[in-house]
């Protein structure tokens, strides 16, 4: 069945021109849309734990799943306020996908350059898209016109993201 998934993952990538970045197309029955949006990027990060739960049946995707993750990450640092766009999109609504992958991938490598690229994204919100209540997110990244508001609350998740961003000097 891993087998069979990969192989549909592996049909659906497509690379961009000029600068060979891999990503995932989207598929619509039988049609294919040259477009990915921040929620595909958990594939990274799905590739990262099979990795580590499947070593001998993951290890052959690793490579694909970094190039993946350095996809996901561009998508935050080719636009001006650092905030993913996604390709084919105008908007950023603070999707955690990308960071989740950065995490397990630093996490499962112990690679700190994945640690890094987090700590950049997170340094973009605090930057761009805190507000008293938390964070909100963005339309055209420019403003605050798009109000779709991602409050902080305690608990697991924020614990997660600590651990993650206070292991940078570790």
């Amino acid at each position: 069945m891993w087998e069979i998934s990969m192989e549909g993952l592996k049909s659906l990538i497509r690379r961009t021109t000029p600068s060979s970045f891999a990503y995932i197309c989207e598929k619509n029955g039988k049609s294919l849309s040259d477009k990915m949006d921040e929620l595909a990027c958990f594939a990274p990060g799905m590739l990262a734990l099979a990795l580590y739960n499947c070593p001998r049946e993951a290890e052959k995707y690793l490579s694909l799943a970094e190039e993946l993750a350095w996809t996901c990450y561009n998508f935050y640092q080719t636009t001006p306020m650092k905030l993913d766009m996604s390709v084919d999109a105008s908007w950023n609504i603070l999707r955690p996908e990308t960071i989740e992958s950065l995490y397990y991938f630093w996490r499962i490598t112990g690679n700190k350059t994945y640690q890094e690229w987090g700590w950049n994204i997170f340094q973009a919100f605090e930057r761009n898209s805190r507000i008293e209540t938390g964070y909100v997110g963005h339309k055209s990244g420019i403003g605050w016109d798009m109000m779709m508001k991602w409050l902080v609350k305690p608990g697991i998740k924020d614990k997660y993201d600590a651990e993650f961003l206070s292991c940078r000097d570790a």
